[in-house]
């Protein structure tokens, strides 16, 4: 039985399938850009002062430099909380595999340092 045979309930059957299928296509459209593009992301806290202030802010993030290995030292990225991977961090790309780190391990003593080469498949963050 086809929507002809339905008369106005058909019509109106009809255009709601029509819009309910855009809608669904749109849907589709924003989770491809979110998932491969382009992403949101609402930053608070201090960790990268002065760079991003205190204040809650949205940035628009991409996300095909990290699909085409064009990361470098000094870019911001964004990665899972460890704690609970629905949230979000924003560090500083500090040091990539094979680099040198050396860092304060005990902010009470600033003269004890230790130096660090970045595992092969890994990277170095830290805020700021």
């Amino acid at each position: 039985m086809g929507f002809r045979n339905l008369g106005t309930l058909g019509s109106i059957v009809k255009e709601a399938w029509e819009k309910a299928f855009s809608l669904g296509k749109f849907f589709c459209f924003l989770h491809v850009v979110d998932t491969y593009l382009v992403t949101h992301v609402v930053t608070i806290g201090p960790s990268m002062f002065p760079a991003i202030d205190m204040t809650l802010t949205l940035f628009l993030c991409e996300r095909f430099s990290t699909r085409s290995d064009k990361l470098t030292c000094g870019d911001i990225v964004i990665i899972p909380f460890p704690q609970n991977p629905k949230r979000r961090l924003t560090k500083r790309l500090v040091g990539m595999e094979n680099d040198t780190i050396t860092y304060i391990s005990n902010p009470d003593e600033p003269d004890k340092k230790e130096t660090i080469v970045v595992p092969k498949g890994h990277v170095w963050i830290q805020g700021d």
